[in-house]
Order: structure tokens, then sequence, then C-alpha cells
């Protein structure tokens, strides 16, 4: 059986990998993914590694999981925020940030990242830059889990169309992918555990992919480990 072990912050992220990538990764049943959350219990009971959060004890955990973990037929990887990354992430202070290309910037995240971890089964993943950016897809998957939704569909698409992609949405503390779509559906704040990932999986990943590069490049790279 293949084990896909991903460290992520938060039960939206281990609802989106159980309900859409898994399937997709596995459509014959014969791998599993087991999601290790990596963050702090907030007051809402939510898991998130947030800019107060050390990146110190997140390496200690993932470091350890490999070593008692590592077989043929397991690989690790995760799915992190690039928005309020402890400030002592990998990478962090070694480069700048360019809004008008922001893959470049966590792309050499990742590579520092990796380089820390020193795993030939590791595969870092930093999502631009939230998971929510992911729901901007495609507005019109919000039906599935709001009601009168048709104006505020429209108020998220003419978000969307102010960025040259959804991945270039930004992570300020009110305009973040998920703060953005707060404003519009207050009722996701409370939801975002099983409503994110339905709408996730009725956008569907081929439409995700093409539409944030850098998360496709990542499921391009899960979709060729070598399983042996």
């Amino acid at each position: 059986m293949k084990l896909l072990n991903v460290f992520c912050e938060g039960q939206t992220e281990q609802g989106f990998c159980r309900q859409v990538l898994q399937p997709h990764l596995f459509p014959n049943g014969d791998g599993v993914i087991q999601t290790l959350p990596v963050g702090h219990k907030d007051h809402h009971h939510v898991y998130g590694l947030g800019s107060r959060g050390s990146y110190n004890r997140v390496r200690k955990f993932i470091i350890n999981t490999i070593k008692s973990r590592s077989k043929p037929g397991v690989h690790f990887t995760t799915f992190l925020d690039l928005y309020a990354l402890p400030s002592d992430f990998p990478g962090v202070n070694d480069n700048t940030r360019n809004a008008a290309d922001p893959g470049s910037y966590v792309r050499s995240l990742e590579e520092a990242f990796a380089a820390d971890i020193h795993s030939q089964f590791f595969l870092p993943h930093v999502q631009l830059h939230e998971f929510e950016t992911m729901l901007f897809a495609d507005p019109e998957a919000f039906s599935i889990a709001f009601e009168n939704y048709e104006e505020k569909v429209l108020r998220l698409k003419s978000i969307a169309d102010e960025f040259p992609s959804i991945e270039h949405i930004n992570d300020g503390k009110t305009t973040a992918p998920s703060k953005r779509i707060i404003e519009v559906f207050p009722e996701y704040d409370g939801r975002k555990a099983s409503a994110g990932p339905d709408i996730a999986q009725t956008i569907g990943l081929s439409v995700i992919r093409q539409k944030c590069p850098h998360f496709g490049d990542w499921l391009n790279r899960l979709e060729s480990l070598a399983w042996e």
C-alpha cells in the first residue's frame, strides 16, 4: 500500500487532502494519504502554523516522522501556507519577495526547506498564498455550499480579475484570499473545514491546476513519485 504523509496546517487542508487529493493520486485505492497537522490550536480549535509559530519545532516533528516512517512505498510532503510563515522558516531571510512574480520567491523557500530537511523522500510545497487561493479558480462553485450566492460570486470573480493570476492575490492581514472570501461570505469563517474541500472538489483539480501554476507543479511532482 502506497502512503503519502502530508504535513499541513489545518482541518481545511486535511479535508482537502482526504477528499480531493487522495482519490486523484490513488484512483485504484492502492494508496492512502495520512495528514499530519503541524500547527497550533487557536481559540477556534483550528490548526495554524502562523508567524508566531516556531519552524524549529515543525522541523523536529518532520524529521522525526520521516525517520520513524521511512520504508519502500512511503513519501512525505507539505501543504503549508505562504501566508504568515514563521520568521525563521528556511529562505525567508535570504530571499526578497517580488509581487509581480510570487512563484520565484516561494520556490526559493521550498528549495531551502528541502535542503534543511535533507531527505530524498521529502517533497516540500508552500501554497501561494493559502488554501483559499484555489477557491478563486471558479467562484461559481460556492453555490454548492451557500445560498443567495449569485451577487457574491460576481464579487469574487471581480477580485480574481484584478490580478494576473489568482496566485498573485496577496497575503495581507485583510487582503489574503481567505479574508477576501470571508468579507463576501461571512459564514465561510465558521465552515472552512467542510465548505473549503467541498468547493475545491466541485471546481475540480483540472481547473485548479490550470489556474494555480505553482500548485499544479506540486501536483505534477506528486503524480510522478516513484513508489517502489
